[in-house]
């Protein structure tokens, strides 16, 4: 794409694969740009599963972004002939103090949420699955559910270029220029024009932009899928996505397991194994350089939870079938950035990222367009600018 007019995206994963459908929705000329070729498994959108849910724990002022992104996800996945959304109910585990319960119970009460907080009784009778704490209680929601990431990038990108939008991969942008009304992108092979541009590379902000380097924060992450005993609790739908608070703040999280015949996910996500990580700031790395190697101590402490808490996961060998890395691109708060550039008031930068950025991004993916193509937009993103 050439020309003064037209929106040039910088980085094709969650959030920019999603404002690039987005601009192709309303009939904008846009072109996207990514290093790799999306889906690919180098930054945050892989794993083949991720969690949405809609009583957030982070803040209640989530919530209308997210109800808008699950009105865009249905939308996506009314188009596409692969799975991209399930709903499985989603519970989170901990004390009443425990941040994932007391601020999902926050969110569910400030917005009117469909929520039910069980006691250990209730928990024991309803999901057997997880060993409790005492004075541990669980916090269900039924609108949890499975974003599956590859495939939802994937069908993004199909039907924005169905739409008329252009896309380019395997092409790393070596640098950008902006102008009051005019932008310039640059890569080894080619040079892209517009009117505006929305960055939003993900691990990489910071070599797009070097005065967020004391910003943000990439940090490593670790992922595994174990050979489980074969317990039918394991399964949707008797299974929810699920978090564990643990004391210092952190939680495990998981998924349930799908049969491979099921009629809506398909082989790809039957019998891979019991998937789980650990919601935390991990190693710092730098995005070009990471050891994707899964280290056995790293998996030793997740197969100890597992045991632990959730006993049938995991047989006496606690065989690993897959690990992946992926990253976290965190800002001090773990509140996203989304706003306009400060000097160029035609360059939209979003880091919607601090490891819960997936289920979010078709509404940050409609509000940067809605930046880049009128500089303002109704979505009730003003919390998550510049501070």
């Amino acid at each position: 794409m050439d020309g003064s007019t037209g929106v040039v995206v910088v980085g094709l994963g969650a959030v920019g694969s999603a404002a690039l459908l987005s601009l192709a929705r309303r009939g904008v000329r846009c072109v996207g740009v990514d290093r790799f070729v999306p889906p690919h498994d180098r930054g945050s959108s892989h794993g083949l599963s991720r969690i949405i849910r809609l009583c957030y724990f982070e803040h209640p002022d989530y919530v209308p972004l997210l109800r808008e992104s699950y009105r865009l996800w249905e939308a996506l996945q009314a188009g596409s002939s692969v799975p991209v959304l399930r709903i499985t109910g989603g519970l989170y585990v901990g004390s009443t103090e425990d941040p994932f319960v007391r601020g999902s119970l926050a969110s569910a009460r400030a917005h009117g949420l469909e929520h039910e907080l069980l006691d250990s009784a209730a928990m024991g009778a309803r999901f057997p699955q997880f060993t409790l704490r005492a004075g541990e209680v669980g916090f269900f929601e039924p609108t949890g559910g499975v974003l599956f990431p590859e495939q939802a990038v994937a069908e993004n990108l199909r039907q924005a270029a169905a739409m008329g939008a252009e896309v380019v991969t395997g092409d790393a942008v070596e640098g950008w220029r902006a102008g009051h009304n005019s932008v310039e992108v640059w890569t080894a092979h080619r040079t892209l024009r517009g009117g505006a541009m929305i960055l939003s590379a993900g691990a990489w902000m910071a070599s797009m932009m070097p005065e967020l380097t004391g910003t943000l924060r990439v940090t490593r992450q670790v992922l595994a899928w174990f050979r489980t005993t074969g317990d039918a609790r394991l399964f949707a739908p008797s299974m929810p996505v699920w978090v564990v608070g643990q004391p210092d703040g952190s939680g495990y999280y998981g998924f349930p397991m799908f049969h491979a015949d099921d009629p809506w996910t398909g082989q790809p996500m039957g019998g891979r194994g019991f998937k789980l990580a650990h919601h935390k700031e991990g190693d710092a790395a730098d995005p070009d350089h990471v050891n994707r190697v899964v280290r056995p101590a790293e998996v030793a402490a997740l197969a100890e939870f597992l045991s632990d808490r959730i006993p049938t996961a995991t047989r006496p060998d606690a065989e690993v079938l897959d690990t992946r890395v992926c990253l976290y691109t965190n800002t001090p708060d773990h509140h996203f950035l989304v706003d306009l550039h400060r000097q160029h008031r035609n360059v939209v930068v979003v880091s919607a990222c601090s490891g819960h950025g997936f289920k979010l991004s078709p509404a940050i993916g409609r509000a940067v367009a809605d930046l880049a193509t009128e500089g303002t937009t109704d979505l009730p993103i003003a919390f998550l600018g510049w501070r």
